[in-house]
């Protein structure tokens, strides 16, 4: 197949993010992206495949940008390295100067009695998976999902909105458990079950029964749910098979080691996105957070340094940004929740309030919108927001984490300047961020 300058390994958010970068940093050099699949997905978007998308072919990661960067696109499966050769698995072999590793993750599997069985799907990325998986939630009527995160919890949401009858089941005793507070798993519990989707939080299930025709799950107190597919969305583990393939240092639960600047342990290889072992950005602990925001930020770190340091700045962990939207409502959080704050041991105080983005509130579409954040007891620092409301939550939630990277205390945003306008966002004396923040201090002063 030939040598290239540059080889990006991964054709997901972060490989193409690195091809990009790496294009806009290095014009001279020559770039090839080698992917497994033929067609590559959104991944943030295959929750949305099985109904608001009319087929998977909606959710096709264009290669539009590739193409005219000029960037050449090696579909195959890389089986291994030899120094800076990689090996494909139908022995074709692509030479590299500098390869960078996006290979990103696999769904994650649970160690259930039963679960071999052939009405069992997990949430896998391939463009020919989805489309089976697809025909058979279309020909299902009940669908039994475990796992109560991000994924989970819109897939369920999907489902309820398409009609079907759907059970949810999450072992801990709230809805999106990993990331939000659970006031916040609550309402999206919530909006679930106003769309008739059964929610079942603090219980396991202990085995899945059936013969692939009829199936089922038992939980730990004996009780049984009946379900045409069982959908396994225990999220996601990074692809440490393939960096062991590639001869890189790894963590076999975090991922594939890298410094500051993504270098892994092998000369000129770097890796960005899932795979990556990323670190708390407050802790400096791995995580286990995957998120398309952080594969970005680091494929365009890695692309932009793949010859020297272009950009001199380092990655400083993973905040750990999400947002997403069940029923009618949106909710987001970024940094620490108040629960993680505590389970730290971190000094911490709480700022919250409720308001209308928009108003006055009578007008047509406004929403309440709650507002959290989380302040250092001492330096005063925001640490963390969870919001929930109409969709402007999704550009707010953009703005705390802004906040919480330039270390903004709650003095500065209480004096924050901003704009308003009785379509767009809360009323000036009722701007939520800023009336969290108010809070906050007040019970500071006043504990």
């Amino acid at each position: 197949m030939g040598n290239y300058d540059i080889v990006i390994l991964g054709g997901g958010p972060a490989g193409v993010q690195s091809a990009l970068s790496a294009r806009n940093s290095w014009p001279g050099k020559t770039i090839a992206l080698i992917r497994k699949d033929e067609v590559p997905m959104f991944p943030c978007g295959i929750p949305y495949v099985f109904h608001t998308l009319k087929s998977v072919d909606e959710n096709i990661l264009p290669d539009t940008a590739l193409e005219k960067s000029g960037v050449k696109i090696i579909v195959g499966e890389v089986s291994g390295r030899s120094g800076k050769i990689l090996h494909l698995a139908d022995d074709r072999e692509v030479g590299f100067d500098r390869l960078v590793l996006a290979f990103g993750s696999l769904p994650e599997t649970l160690p259930i009695e039963g679960s071999e069985n052939e009405s069992i799907y997990t949430v896998g990325k391939s463009y020919e998976y989805l489309k089976r998986f697809r025909k058979a939630i279309d020909d299902s009527d009940d669908i039994l999902i475990i796992g109560g995160g991000y994924i989970g919890v819109e897939i369920a949401d999907e489902l309820s909105r398409a009609r079907r009858l759907v059970t949810i089941v999450e072992m801990m005793p709230s809805l999106l458990p990993n990331t939000m507070d659970p006031e916040f798993g609550d309402t999206a519990e919530e909006e679930l079950e106003k769309q008739g989707c059964k929610v079942v939080t603090g219980i396991k299930v202990e085995k899945i029964t059936g013969d692939g025709k009829t199936i089922g799950a038992e939980l730990e107190d004996g009780n049984r749910i009946d379900a045409d597919i069982v959908i396994i969305a225990a999220g996601y583990r990074p692809n440490v098979e393939m960096a062991k393939k590639m001869w890189v240092a790894a963590d076999p639960e975090y991922g594939v080691l890298v410094d500051e600047y993504l270098r892994t342990s092998a000369p000129d290889i770097y890796a960005a996105g899932d795979c990556v072992a990323s670190r708390n950005s407050f802790t400096g602990e791995y995580t286990k957070a995957m998120l398309a925001s952080t594969a970005m930020a680091q494929g365009r770190l890695a692309g932009s340094n793949l010859y020297g340091i272009n950009v001199f700045k380092t990655f400083n962990g993973t905040l750990s940004s999400f947002s997403t939207k069940v029923g009618d409502t949106a909710l987001a959080v970024t940094g620490l929740t108040e629960t993680q704050a505590r389970e730290m041991d971190i000094g911490y105080f709480v700022g919250q309030t409720d308001t209308v983005d928009h108003h006055p509130s009578c007008l047509p579409g406004a929403r309440k919108i709650r507002t959290k954040l989380v302040f250092a007891r001492k330096t005063h620092h925001l640490l963390g927001a969870q919001i929930s409301g109409g969709d402007s939550v999704g550009e707010l939630i953009n703005m705390l984490s802004v906040m919480i990277q330039n270390k903004m205390t709650d003095m500065e945003i209480d004096t924050l300047q901003f704009g308003t306008h009785p379509l767009l966002t809360p009323s000036p004396l009722g701007y939520s961020v800023i009336n969290a923040a108010v809070n906050g201090i007040l019970k500071w002063y006043h504990k």
